[in-house]
């Protein structure tokens, strides 16, 4: 038995679509080609279409089927898991900007270099980031260099700020 294992001219172009669909969606804006970054449907697309066009007188063999199977369980995982650790780092980010609410805060001034304090008042939220308010300046969270807490007197006159509350560089 002669078996045709050559796509005819309808199957081929449908395959050259769908790859021409999956090279532009990996295509950067410099025209280079990002890794094979597969998500859940572009797996489930290529497994649907291998099982298409696979040779009948071979099918493929249920422990790689099984083994593909277990790769989409893991895709379907790891995806739910990146989406649990975004959402969770956002509310650690909301949550460590709110916490600074009322306090002072000591910042440098990006355009005289100098060290400047002051009580947060509001809080701004931009295109993901936190932008605190401090002496109606907004000021990025990471560029708060220490936190004062309540108990702490407010030296008259003093940009300094205590040395026992300084934060860690990030």
């Amino acid at each position: 038995m002669d078996l045709n294992t050559v796509m005819n001219p309808t199957e081929r172009a449908q395959a050259m679509r769908e790859a021409a669909e999956v090279n532009a969606r990996l295509r950067r804006p410099d025209g280079t080609l990002r890794g094979g970054n597969l998500d859940r449907n572009s797996f489930l697309r290529l497994l649907v279409t291998e099982l298409r066009h696979q040779d009948p007188t071979q099918p493929m063999q249920d422990r790689e089927f099984i083994a593909q199977m277990a790769q989409f369980s893991t895709l379907e995982q790891i995806t739910s898991m990146t989406t649990t650790m975004q959402s969770l780092q956002s509310s650690f980010r909301a949550h460590e900007a709110f916490s600074l609410l009322g306090r002072r805060v000591y910042y440098l001034n990006p355009t005289t270099g100098e060290m400047e304090s002051g009580v947060v008042v509001r809080i701004n939220r931009q295109e993901g980031e936190y932008r605190l308010m401090v002496n109606n300046r907004e000021v990025g969270i990471n560029e708060i260099i220490s936190v004062q807490t309540e108990e702490q007197r407010i030296p008259a006159n003093s940009a300094q700020p205590p040395a026992t509350q300084r934060r860690s560089e990030q």
